[in-house]
């Protein structure tokens, strides 16, 4: 078994759009990872917690109810590292 995983948390807040108390499960951003899937992980975390991404994708809440579990896609900038297919392309290569 690899040493190489992703784990989540649990964080309780107040949603950054919605101003209700909220419960993100994000993932922890691994300290042995690459830069790159440590960057798009945690510019996926601070997009989640603040509504922006520090390449200034902002998070779509057209849909978003209040006591709703939710997935939200962001359309993030072509260079960022938070790019779901770019993030995961990396992520599947670190864990083999």
């Amino acid at each position: 078994m690899s040493a190489r995983q992703l784990h989540d948390e649990l964080i309780i807040g107040m949603h950054p759009v919605l101003k209700v108390r909220t419960a993100f499960v994000l993932p922890v951003i691994p300290d042995c990872a690459p830069y790159a899937i440590r960057e798009g992980i945690a510019r996926r975390r601070i997009t989640t917690l603040t509504g922006t991404c520090p390449c200034g994708a902002v998070m779509d809440t057209g849909d978003l109810q209040a006591g709703a579990i939710t997935n939200v896609n962001i359309e993030h900038e072509d260079n960022c590292p938070a790019i779901t297919a770019k993030l995961e392309k990396a992520v599947r290569r670190w864990m083999r």
